[in-house]
C-alpha cells in the first residue's frame, strides 16, 4: 500500500505500521492511528517543504500523550 508521495514519509508511516499503528484511508488524506488511540493525520501528497518535520512532530506528540484521542 502506498501512503504517501513523499518518500520519507512513506518510511516514517511504514514503521509505525509495522510497530503496530493502523493506517486508515479517508478522502484526501490518511490517518495514522496509534495503538493508543491517538492520530496523525497522514499528507498523502504534501507540498509543503515542512511536511516532513510537522508529521513527525505530530507523531512525537501522540507518542507523549498531548494530541487528541481517537473518537469512536
Amino acid at each position: 500500500m502506498k501512503y504517501s508521495t513523499s518518500k520519507e514519509i512513506e518510511k516514517e508511516v511504514q514503521s509505525r505500521v509495522r510497530e503496530g499503528w493502523q493506517y486508515v484511508r479517508k478522502r484526501k488524506h490518511g490517518r495514522l492511528v496509534s495503538p493508543t488511540g491517538g492520530f496523525v493525520t497522514v499528507p498523502c501528497t504534501p507540498s509543503d517543504r515542512r511536511a516532513l518535520r510537522n508529521f513527525r512532530r505530530d507523531v512525537e506528540r501522540v507518542l507523549h500523550g498531548q494530541a487528541k484521542r481517537h473518537a469512536g
